[in-house]
């Protein structure tokens, strides 16, 4: 954490009346306000609506205070701007800190009933009638600026004489309000980029302080005409930063028996599907063919991107032939299309993209409904967001990023020395159990390719909960299960000041997930390791770090999988990396390990390279759970047994609880469990 972050969380965000406090009440999270002094502005926002509105609505009433009486072209470059999206449960936006304060905060409840007392019977508006009269206005900056000092604020808002309990008068609530915005608004006038690259930040927030007359000035001012939302219009209940995603980045098998576990139970994860939530799957490597009975490949070369190939599949049907790549979706640009309003408004890179995949009409129809429904008609966007398997993927759809295919690999690979002339294969990474196989821990098992991640491995969370909400919407169109649990090697961090530990938007989201019948499995995180500054003689001793869990492994219902050393966990123990727990509301945290170190798999262009990472520990867990559902299908749509299963059978490894969990997974000791 650096030394600005940390000026601005104790000084800015809970130095409040009174003292210094370690809670705030209002609905925007702390490390909002604090990025907004870190950064400058604008900052990308994720809003949450109240538990009796939809986020649909929510971003209606956004989208209506921002714009007002606009015209419609005004209207469409104001909400490109912005970039103004929702999906189910959250709505994004990228506003100034003007906008949070003037358009969004307005439609809290805390707003109305918070900030004045007394609270009963409080007229929706009068906040806003109150600053719009010189004389209420007068007697309200007296009643902040003696809170600013530390004296008593209670000020009959009529009269600015001391109030009764039955008067109008500010509360504690406001003051903090004033105190952080106007500190806040003053410092971006001062210093537009934040304080970031500040040499003393501390000093810049101190001196700032010390102004109480101008940061009130610099408060009613941005306040100055702020509009009051209809009567009853309280849809917004959090407002949160929309995190960026991060990556988590054979002998591992025998280490947690999944070959002895395929060999004794003949488990292999056929007739079970998983969704890998992450940068792309390679569909057309060798790794993920598919297999006759005598086990050669269907076709040696399917996928050719000449015209008129013999065997060339020319539709989705007959890739998947060929593939155990059932489907690929493209999220990386969900943002940009949820926030459209027309075709138009659709980056020109997009549009050329899905002009390619021919699906124009699609969009234009899923944009009109869009724009007028009550929430995301997922049937209408599918087509949209899904990447043909089609002679176009061979050209331009292929994954850049190798971090998905590697992670798929150790879940899903079944790639064999004699499946190309030309592949050279180490004798130390090849499996013995199929005469020379590179296998990953389920080799029949089929995959769902959820991309959320772009070519630069970068991401967001609106992104990531936008693919999970897809996932249970292909699950409630079929009959059957069709997908029965997915991976996310990926890592947001989280910072137990700013919000309720499994509580974020992704947590939750992950929470439904598992709620609708899927295992779900993420990985710890790599942020276990941490330098200290000596007390004594400079430098740095080395350490770690407890409460390090990223989310979405903080989710109570997800299984959490931190790393071991891929061949002698025993000796080796938990990995430095690997973050450690327990959650920031004491759960214990990883639930248990997996390897994690130097792990070899697949990645794009029929290639294969090592990697370590939380990231390359979890698919080792997701496979463990696909044999347990493919030997006993009565799990299936339990994943809170699938779990329990695992964490019951897994060996210890003789570590601290919060290190290893459970301990190390042993697949076949769970199949021989039940």
């Amino acid at each position: 954490m650096s030394d600005a972050y940390s000026a601005l969380e104790e000084m800015l965000v809970y130095r409040a009346v009174g003292g210094l406090r370690f809670t705030q009440g209002s609905p925007v999270m702390p490390d909002v306000w604090i990025h907004y002094g870190l950064h400058g502005q604008p900052l990308d926002l994720l809003i949450g609506p109240n538990w009796d509105s939809k986020s649909a609505d929510l971003s209606r009433a956004l989208e209506e205070r921002l714009t007002g009486a606009l015209g419609d072209r005004q209207r469409n470059l104001v909400l490109g701007r912005v970039r103004l999206a929702h999906t189910q449960n959250a709505v994004a936006v990228t506003f100034t800190l003007a906008q949070l304060v003037r358009v969004a905060l307005p439609l809290s409840r805390w707003w109305h009933h918070y900030l004045l007392e007394p609270r009963d019977g409080l007229p929706t508006g009068e906040l806003a009638t109150l600053l719009a009269s010189p004389l209420h206005r007068e007697h309200l900056r007296e009643a902040l600026l003696r809170g600013f000092e530390g004296k008593p604020f209670e000020l009959n808002l009529e009269t600015g004489k001391p109030a009764r309990r039955n008067e109008r008068h500010v509360t504690s609530d406001f003051v903090w309000l004033a105190r952080i915005v106007g500190l806040l608004a003053l410092l971006l006038r001062e210093h537009p980029r934040g304080l970031q690259e500040e040499d003393s930040p501390q000093t810049v927030v101190e001196s700032l302080l010390r102004r109480p007359e101008a940061v009130l000035d610099a408060f009613l001012a941005l306040l100055r005409g702020v509009q009051s939302p209809e009567p009853g219009q309280e849809p917004l209940w959090s407002i949160n930063r929309n995190r960026r995603v991060q990556l988590a980045l054979i002998e591992s098998m025998s280490t947690i028996k999944a070959d002895a576990a395929r060999r004794v139970f003949s488990v292999t994860g056929r007739d079970i599907r998983w969704a890998i939530v992450d940068s792309g799957i390679d569909a057309t490597h060798l790794a993920f063919r598919r297999r006759k009975q005598d086990g050669q490949l269907v076709s040696r070369q399917p996928f050719s991107p000449r015209p008129g190939s013999a065997g060339a599949p020319l539709d989705e049907r007959q890739w998947q032939n060929h593939t155990r790549i059932l489907a690929t979706y493209d999220f990386t640009h969900a943002r940009d299309l949820l926030s459209a309003r027309n075709v138009e408004m659709v980056p020109l890179a997009v549009r050329q993209k899905l002009t390619q995949r021919g699906v124009q009409e699609a969009l234009q129809s899923a944009l009109e409904t869009h724009r007028r429904g009550p929430g995301i008609n997922w049937a209408q966007w599918e087509p949209v967001f899904r990447v043909p398997h089609t002679r176009q993927y061979l050209t331009s759809e292929v994954p850049v990023h190798k971090h998905g295919t590697h992670v798929a690999g150790i879940l899903a690979a079944d790639w064999r020395a004699d499946d190309d002339a030309d592949d050279a294969v180490e004798p130390s990474y090849l499996s013995q159990d199929r005469g020379g196989s590179r296998l990953g821990v389920c080799p029949e098992l089929e995959l769902y390719d959820m991309r959320v991640m772009n070519e630069q491995g970068e991401s967001d969370e609106f992104a990531l909960m936008t693919a999970l909400q897809f996932i249970r919407f292909l699950n409630a169109q079929h009959e059957h299960v069709e997908l029965h649990g997915a991976n996310l090697s990926i890592s947001l961090m989280h910072d137990v000041a700013n919000h309720a530990c499994g509580r974020t938007p992704i947590c939750e989201e992950c929470e439904r997930l598992v709620g609708s019948g899927l295992v779900v499995v993420a990985a710890a995180g790599n942020s276990g390791r941490v330098r200290y500054i000596a007390a004594e003689g400079g430098g740095f001793d080395e350490g770690y770090r407890s409460i390090s869990i990223t989310d979405p492994g903080n989710a109570p219902s997800v299984i959490t999988v931190g790393a071991t050393h891929r061949s002698q966990p025993h000796s080796y123990g938990v990995s430095y990396f690997s973050s450690r727990g327990p959650t920031g509301d004491g759960r214990l945290k990883p639930d248990l390990v997996a390897p994690g170190e130097k792990i070899l798999s697949t990645v794009p262009g029929n290639r294969e390279e090592p990697m370590d990472g939380t990231s390359m520990a979890a698919p080792h867990v997701s496979g463990a759970a696909a044999l347990i559902l493919c030997r006993h299908p009565e799990f299936i749509g339990k994943p809170n047994d699938v779990k329990r299963i695992l964490c019951q059978t897994a060996t210890d490894l003789g570590r601290e609880r919060y290190f290893q969990g459970a301990g190390l997974l042993d697949i076949l000791r769970a199949l021989e469990s039940v």
